[in-house]
């Protein structure tokens, strides 16, 4: 008998402990980002932005409203009542910390944060947890928030749900850094607001023995990318600010949501010179099965980085390190014979493949490509004929038809084993023939066995 009311007491004890609630929780902050499409300041911001996140300590999350400067496709009604309808704001980009004023502003403009210190307090009243299911099938989310209340006094909250979406590549005004046309026909645009779970400025929950829960479903729209979508929620006072604490988890398990995306310029609006002579020719073999064509423009033109000089990358995919004379096309893979299609690298802000580069002229006398302004090759083809003159065409991903012309001497690639694993580059070695130009086609012998250029056998 003793023993069993001595484990009924610890369970007691057990089951009180579990309910004592902190005094304080972990902090994080919520920045709310304000920006457009339409506004050519905006990129900037951004960049000042993800500076600033970069240098901080204290967790933020970061969401980004389209709103104020008229309307574009990441615009909603909630985004304009939050920035225009509360917070009084008429220009962009702007920021805003938790809801509560720095240095004695609330809305500060994105420029003016480089040096800006939050003065919140890094701890909370309430905590702030997020459960969720998501069915990829019927793209239905079933939500559930819940936390601790340090504070005894409080009685409710507004509990605000939206999510975000990362790595949208959208039009974009830029006063900085687009050539000519100052703006962005593609534009990565992170963390954007797509709408809001519950009411614009949250729904009120009640607080009952220092806890709350809130249950909610949602369907994510069919257009959305839910690997790159993440569910965010946040508290307030009813008087709807500051924000006492936020969460964000990613929306489809095992993703980051999305949040490694950063802004930067994909594809530029305006396009490039539609005819340009290569006065220069340099070929290197930079994979087993790729070659790197480099040809440099002795014309040149003005960036806001400087002198620039036209540079065509082109990758074309053949086994051997001399081209044959035939018709290259430009297209997605690497498949024999072919010009491999540019692409993007997002996680490195850049773009890769086969594409039309402006080069700081002064870094080009060092050997070093610079790129200032990018176009992706997206489809065409080149030619060369058995003199080695080369014709060029291709159309840009922003649209534009590019013809070029340049001369191929036939004269073996350089090498560049920087890519090449180490156990590839013997057999490379040993796999090298003999090469001949026979009726203006280039042929090579390995191993007493003839091929083409691109790689197809051939009879003697």
């Amino acid at each position: 008998m003793k023993k069993t009311f001595a484990i009924l007491l610890l369970l007691a004890v057990m089951k009180m402990s579990a309910q004592v609630v902190p005094t304080f929780f972990p902090r994080k902050f919520l920045l709310e980002h304000f920006t457009s499409a339409n506004c050519n300041q905006c990129p900037m911001g951004m960049k000042y932005i993800v500076e600033y996140l970069d240098r901080q300590t204290t967790p933020y999350i970061w969401v980004s409203h389209h709103a104020v400067y008229g309307t574009d496709e990441y615009t909603i009604p909630a985004s304009n009542a939050i920035a225009m309808n509360y917070l009084g704001m008429n220009t962009v980009p702007s920021v805003v910390f938790n809801r509560s004023k720095q240095d004695g502003i609330m809305v500060i403009g994105a420029w003016d944060i480089e040096n800006l210190v939050v003065e919140d307090d890094t701890v909370a009243e309430a905590s702030v947890m997020i459960e969720h299911q998501y069915d990829a099938a019927t793209r239905r989310l079933d939500i559930t928030v819940s936390g601790q209340v340090a504070n005894m006094d409080r009685t409710a909250y507004l509990l605000s749900i939206l999510i975000k979406e990362n790595g949208l590549a959208g039009k974009q005004e830029d006063a900085y850094c687009s050539w000519k046309g100052k703006k962005w026909k593609e534009y990565m645009h992170p963390r954007v607001v797509r709408d809001f779970v519950t009411a614009t400025f949250g729904d009120t929950v009640r607080v009952e023995n220092q806890a709350y829960s809130y249950s909610v479903s949602y369907v994510i729209n069919d257009e959305w990318v839910a690997e790159n979508c993440c569910v965010v929620a946040y508290l307030t006072p009813l008087e709807k600010a500051p924000v006492i604490n936020a969460e964000q988890v990613a929306l489809v398990a095992g993703t980051e949501g999305g949040e490694q995306y950063e802004p930067y310029g994909i594809t530029e609006g305006a396009g490039p010179s539609e005819s340009i002579n290569f006065d220069s020719l340099q070929v290197k073999k930079v994979a087993n099965n790729q070659l790197e064509l480099t040809l440099i423009s002795t014309k040149t033109m003005k960036s806001y980085a400087g002198i620039c000089k036209q540079v065509g990358l082109v990758y074309v995919n053949t086994p051997f390190d001399i081209l044959s004379v035939g018709t290259y096309p430009i297209q997605d893979g690497n498949e024999m014979g072919s010009i491999s299609a540019g692409y993007r690298v997002d996680e490195e802000e850049t773009l890769g493949g086969s594409r039309l580069v402006y080069s700081l002229s002064s870094d080009l006398k060092e050997g070093i490509i610079t790129p200032i302004h990018m176009w992706r090759m997206s489809s065409g083809e080149m030619i060369l004929d058995k003199d080695g003159n080369i014709s060029l065409v291709f159309t840009t991903y922003n649209g534009t038809t590019v013809s070029a012309t340049a001369v191929y001497d036939f004269s073996p690639a350089q090498e560049d084993c920087s890519g090449f694993q180490e156990a590839e580059q013997p057999k490379l070695q040993e796999t090298r023939g003999r090469k001949v130009v026979r009726n203006g086609q280039l042929l090579i012998e390995i191993q007493g066995v003839w091929y083409s250029a691109l790689g197809y056998k051939v009879s003697e």
